[in-house]
């Protein structure tokens, strides 16, 4: 059974990771057997461009799956007990379960951090 939320029908969420402008990596949210699924992986655009690992994603080649949001990302998601963080996340109709899109819109660009990440089309 895929995740599925009232902002995303059919595929599940898909965040791309750039950096400068080149897609170097993806992150992916799914549901199976009742269960969350995060899956990670670098496109061979990162090795091309000879980057140091995410922080805790060492590099592979296969993806990785995991039932939490790595660090790496979940730290990136702002607080959401900030009152204009519930604020926003009221106006867009999203709860902290929404953790992709809130990770996309509120951590897709971080001032210590060169990579960008972005909702997927």
């Amino acid at each position: 059974m895929a995740f599925t939320s009232r902002f995303h029908k059919g595929p599940p969420p898909k965040l791309q990771i750039l950096f400068l402008g080149d897609l170097v990596a993806e992150l992916t949210k799914d549901t199976k057997a009742g269960r969350t699924v995060y899956t990670f992986r670098y496109l061979p655009q990162f090795m091309s461009l000879k980057l140091a690992p995410l922080p805790g994603l060492p590099y592979s080649e296969l993806p990785r799956t995991s039932a939490e949001l790595w660090p790496y990302f979940a730290e990136r998601i702002p607080d959401a007990r900030r009152p204009e963080i519930q604020a926003w996340m009221r106006q867009k109709q999203l709860t902290e379960k929404d953790d992709i899109r809130l990770l996309a819109e509120l951590g897709g660009h971080s001032v210590t951090d060169p990579f960008h990440i972005r909702l997927a089309a």
